[in-house]
């Protein structure tokens, strides 16, 4: 499963043949194709799906180690991290997640971190925020309604008005945990139907809440609205993964049936 990725270009390059290899073996950690305390496929058993270069896996092998999802060891070769010992926040795995099945606990995790993190964010932009962060905030949520729901655009829209809030906090280690945000609203896009305009128009009219709160300097009520916005979120998420779930055993079915 594969939703198309609106975060932000991260240190590892997945056109360069290193970072395919870590992608590849990433992939197959997360879903669990290579069990904790398995050992990683090999070059050689790369080579059959993708080019592999003896230089590029063990670049591969660093990089996942260093984000905790390989543990290499001597004598006991290298082998798959036990899932509590990954970077779950770290942009490149969390990006890695998308290429899984729908994880409902995952998916729960990630919005409660959420919903403890960014009404704190809304709460400092209201009381910190500059006329500049106003405008780059208000110029996001236009490109929410200026464009048809869900294109490109209203989608990077929708991601820059909740990073600009976060910028207008003005805390750097807050700050590092918008990739938060960012995973949740692509969970919410791939589990979505396309059409569902309900929930649209349901969240613009929680940003423009938002919105106003800030511009109003009231802390307190942009932290309430921001922590409704997530719930609704969730709430919807959620559904919407029944009914993918739903869906997808609807069509085994059928493919049993017809066999």
């Amino acid at each position: 499963m594969r939703v198309r990725d609106y975060s932000r270009p991260t240190t590892l390059n997945p056109d360069r043949l290193f970072g395919q290899v870590a992608q590849k073996l990433a992939v197959a950690i997360i879903t669990g194709a290579v069990k904790a305390g398995e050992l990683l496929p090999n070059e050689d058993d790369l080579r059959s799906e993708i080019s592999v270069s003896r230089t590029a896996y063990r670049e591969a092998v660093k990089i996942l180690t260093a984000k905790g999802l390989v543990e290499a060891r001597p004598k006991s070769g290298t082998r798959a991290a036990p899932r509590d010992s990954w970077n779950l926040l770290d942009p490149d795995v969390l990006s890695w997640h998308f290429e899984a099945d729908p994880n409902e606990k995952f998916i729960r995790d990630l919005f409660e971190l959420r919903h403890f993190v960014e009404p704190s964010a809304a709460r400092l932009a209201a009381l910190r925020r500059t006329p500049a962060d106003i405008a780059r905030i208000e110029a996001a949520f236009r490109g929410m309604t200026e464009n048809p729901p869900y294109a490109d655009t209203t989608i990077r829209a929708d991601l820059a008005f909740h990073e600009a809030i976060f910028a207008a906090a003005q805390n750097s280690t807050l700050q590092c945990l918008a990739s938060v945000v960012t995973a949740t609203i692509q969970w919410t896009l791939l589990l979505k139907s396309v059409d569902d305009r309900d929930f649209f128009v349901a969240s613009l009219v929680d940003h423009e809440h938002i919105l106003n709160a800030i511009i109003q300097r009231d802390g307190d009520l942009a932290a309430a609205r921001m922590a409704g916005l997530v719930i609704d979120s969730l709430n919807a998420t959620l559904t919407f993964l029944g009914d993918a779930v739903t869906l997808a055993n609807l069509k085994i079915a059928k493919i049993k049936h017809t066999k």
